[in-house]
């Protein structure tokens, strides 16, 4: 009978080595990486903060309601100073456009164009140029421009007629119809509006408007003065304006004031009219820190 005998060496030796084997197996298939991402939006950038700043308003002019903002394609409409944008972003530049309601002032596009004919609510514009990144949550301040001046018209009329006027009617030429919101400049061609001049007790007339501002170099402001009973008939006064008004556009929120006297007298020639050189009162400039 033959007998065989096992090799327990030559197990012992093989044994390990299946091991080995199997453990590097084990190891090269639990080592793949998975890749670490910062945020769970990994292929799109968020505005989780955006704030507008309304320090640059005048005086008693309110923060709106709501405004509209615009990133790109996505448009919404917001409330309060700060918010979080509902919006997954492809990485790449935008450019922001942020504006609110105001009357008689409607927005397409990147233009606000005014109706004159009633008084225009405050509109205040932002706009900047930003860069969202993939995988990454975004802050952004913009700061909001008040695009509406308040310009009130003072005149004190004398002359020896003076007492006989029941009412002055007017025209301003060279009013800015239009503005482009992502600079404030005017867009379009010039307007005339209707100021409209109010006895005051003290016997002045004064007429306040708000306009998107003015355009052009020709500022010319038509008055039309009427007396009882049509004696002495109506008559017409041309002043230009182009020269005290041509700082309106720089500093919107602080209200301009131009004064200026209207002489009325009768001659033997029929009636006269004069107005004096315009004086700027009251428009200084302030400079937000």
């Amino acid at each position: 009978m033959i007998h065989c005998r096992k090799n327990k060496s030559s197990n012992n030796k093989i044994i390990p080595a299946i091991l080995i084997i199997l453990l590097q197996i084990v190891v090269q298939t639990s080592c793949v990486k998975e890749p670490l991402y910062n945020t769970d939006h990994p292929n799109h950038g968020r505005i989780i903060s955006l704030t507008t700043d309304w320090t640059n308003r005048g005086e008693g002019v309110e923060i709106p309601a709501s405004y509209n903002i615009k990133v790109g394609d996505y448009t919404t409409t917001l409330s309060g100073t700060t918010n979080e944008v509902n919006n997954d972003f492809e990485a790449g530049a935008y450019h922001i456009n942020i504006w609110n309601p105001a009357n008689n002032i409607s927005v397409a596009g990147t233009t606000a164009a005014a109706d004159y004919s009633s008084e225009l609510g405050w509109l205040f514009t932002g706009s900047q140029d930003v860069v969202i990144e993939k995988d990454k949550d975004h802050a952004f301040t913009v700061a909001m421009q008040q695009q509406v001046r308040q310009l009130t018209l003072e005149l004190d009329v004398q002359g020896n007629v003076a007492d006989r006027i029941t009412g002055i009617t007017a025209t301003l030429s060279g009013v800015a119809g239009a503005i482009n919101i992502d600079n404030g400049n005017p867009v379009g061609d010039p307007v005339a509006v209707v100021p409209v001049f109010v006895r005051q007790p003290d016997g002045k007339y004064t007429a306040v408007l708000r306009l998107l501002g003015i355009q052009g170099n020709a500022q010319t402001l038509t008055l039309t003065l009427h007396f009882d009973g049509g004696l002495p008939a109506d008559i017409t006064v041309n002043s230009g304006l182009s020269e005290k008004i041509a700082p309106f556009n720089a500093d919107k929120k602080t209200p301009f004031t131009l004064k200026a006297g209207v002489t009325v007298t009768a001659t033997v020639l029929g009636v006269a009219a004069e107005i004096s050189d315009w004086e700027n009162a009251g428009n200084e400039t302030v400079v937000a820190n």
